[in-house]
């Protein structure tokens, strides 16, 4: 998850669309990453999808810190 506090997130989330929907696709992904891993074996689909979902995982990740260091640094202007 993000290395940032809760607060800002929320924050963000109220603020921000493109970041809201980021965020619950990235709970999403995590939840469904879960559900694989917690297989006692992973056939070759599935550890391609696993694949799959890290690699969307981190995207969304670097796109939400992008938004959040921006949000971040318009409200340290404004103060």
């Amino acid at each position: 998850m993000l290395k940032t506090d809760s607060n800002l997130i929320e924050n963000i989330k109220e603020q921000n669309s493109e970041f809201k929907v980021l965020f619950e696709e990235h709970v999403r992904l995590e939840q469904d990453l879960e559900a694989l891993l917690s297989l006692k074996y992973y056939p070759p689909e599935v550890e391609a999808k696993i694949k799959e979902i890290k690699k969307k995982k981190l995207a969304g990740k670097d796109k939400m810190e992008r938004i959040a260091a921006d949000y971040q640094g318009d409200v340290s202007e404004n103060n």
